[in-house]
């Protein structure tokens, strides 16, 4: 940044008066300089940070030596003063030994004692670099963990630490992902540019609304986890779990169906894009009595196989009727998005049709790209979100289980949905930067700080650039 000294000006700076400034007042005084403000010498932020703790730890000597002073009777200090003293500060006896040393001598010579600080500066061990080329040439395999890293690269862990703490090198979770065959990179750059607003070409490329979607998926819940963090007291006992067998962990599979929720143009809610969590269960009636219930007691148990005629029995006769109850419309067309697992139905299926058609709607079928879980709502983010928040309850049993999960279902903000929704549109912009692939990070935008600002964009999309060079591309694998 420059800065043009014509523009810097202190004639409205006038000292203050004096008694020989009446005398003088007519007398034309010396131009004033106009000095460039970076010309200015004023101390660096470092400096000032060096300034406040020499006064700080100046401070605390002080205060110190007059906590020893209380001690300090007929010529010599209390026995274990220096030990209680050490502990009220947090500090070693050694340090506290030093100090009363420098200040017992100065009391001797007959002079007031002064323990301030005497550091200066950048004062202290000098940092640790980065050896960068030893870094690079540690294969990411014996990266895994800071020990590991400290012995290839020879250096402490507490080194390595310091590092992580000024983020000079940075810790990365990494986890596997599906593998992309040619074919399936084209399936997947396709359906992204599909899902391009035609309205929004050719200027400002912008992905569809995913209003007339519905996005369903499958996943297990468990009553409680294999492994699970808790935070106790010192004095705490840590909690006892024991099972017979990690295998024996009673769960159950769940239906999960969405949409992206509604509103209005004031900004209120018209619906929250929930259409239901719908459980892969039966009752059944309990064999033999126990000491929580007589024989015959109808019991909830999950279906041990999920197959393609179970999927189908609640696509019709649960999901299909809480989407005709709770679709906001304007219209009935509807296309319900799944992912190519072998149970799920396909979308030609005549039971299905003839479901899906009744009372004038028309409700279509359709899967997503093969190994692309990112590309449905629920993969990509709503059901870590149910899971947090259910894992927060203690089921024991499967009826307890049930309620949790759809309470946790019921609970997640129509917030938090719309800003999947958004972030799938921007995962669909960065297969299409990746020519189908998946090597890249999921997109952040800051979507609840735009949303505090009231800047939150109801739909994202990608720049003409990418957009031509990736329909350029599929042209050309085509």
């Amino acid at each position: 940044m420059e800065f043009s000294t014509s523009s810097l000006s202190f004639d409205e700076q006038v000292p203050p008066e004096s008694e020989d400034d009446s005398a003088s007042e007519n007398q034309p005084h010396p131009p004033l300089l106009q000095v460039p403000i970076l010309n200015l010498e004023t101390p660096t932020d470092s400096e000032e940070n060096t300034a406040h703790s020499r006064e700080k730890q100046s401070e605390r000597r002080r205060r110190i030596v007059d906590r020893l002073l209380q001690s300090y009777k007929h010529g010599k200090l209390q026995h274990g003063c220096i030990k209680a003293v050490a502990g009220e500060f947090n500090i070693s006896r050694k340090t506290v030994g030093k100090i009363w040393s420098s200040a017992s001598g100065q009391m001797r010579d007959g002079l007031p004692h002064c323990v301030q600080c005497k550091r200066k500066g950048n004062s202290g061990r000098k940092e640790v670099p980065v050896d960068i080329p030893k870094m690079l040439a540690v294969p990411f395999h014996r990266r895994k963990n800071i020990r590991a890293l400290g012995y290839a690269m020879e250096v402490s862990k507490s080194t390595l630490q310091r590092w992580l703490k000024r983020k000079t090198i940075r810790r990365h979770s990494n986890a596997i992902k599906p593998y992309l065959s040619h074919p399936g990179k084209l399936k997947r750059l396709s359906f992204c540019l599909d899902h391009i607003s035609p309205s929004s070409l050719p200027l400002d490329p912008t992905f569809h609304n995913f209003y007339d979607y519905i996005h369903i998926d499958e996943k297990w819940f468990n009553i409680t986890k294999e492994k699970a963090t808790f935070y106790a007291l010192p004095e705490e006992e840590d909690p006892h779990r024991t099972i017979q067998s990690k295998t024996h962990i009673p769960k159950i599979m769940f239906l999960a169906a969405v949409g992206r929720p509604r509103y209005g143009a004031d900004g209120g809610l018209l619906w929250d894009g929930k259409i239901g969590i719908f459980p892969f269960t039966y009752l059944a009636e309990a064999k033999r009595a126990s000491k929580n219930r007589p024989a015959g007691t109808l019991e909830v148990k999950a279906v041990p196989v999920i197959d393609r005629v179970v999927m189908k029995n609640i696509l019709i006769q649960k999901h299909l009727p809480a989407i005709k109850e709770k679709w906001p419309g304007p219209t009935k067309h509807v296309i319900i998005q799944q992912d190519n697992a072998k149970p799920h139905v396909e979308g030609n299926n005549p039971e299905f049709l003839a479901a899906a058609e009744d009372g004038d709607w028309n409700i279509e079928l359709k899967f997503q790209p093969p190994n692309s879980p990112y590309l449905n709502v629920l993969d990509l983010g709503f059901f870590r979100s149910i899971d947090s928040i259910q894992d927060q309850s203690a089921p024991r049993n499967l009826s307890e289980l049930i309620n949790a999960v759809t309470t946790a279902f019921q609970d997640i903000p129509h917030e938090k949905l719309n800003n999947v929704f958004l972030t799938l549109q921007g995962v669909m912009g960065e297969v299409l930067k990746n020519r189908g692939g998946n090597n890249f990070r999921i997109p952040h935008i800051g979507k609840a700080m735009l949303a505090r600002e009231g800047r939150l964009p109801d739909n994202v999309g990608v720049t003409q650039e990418v957009y031509e060079q990736a329909k350029h591309f599929l042209e050309e694998q085509m």
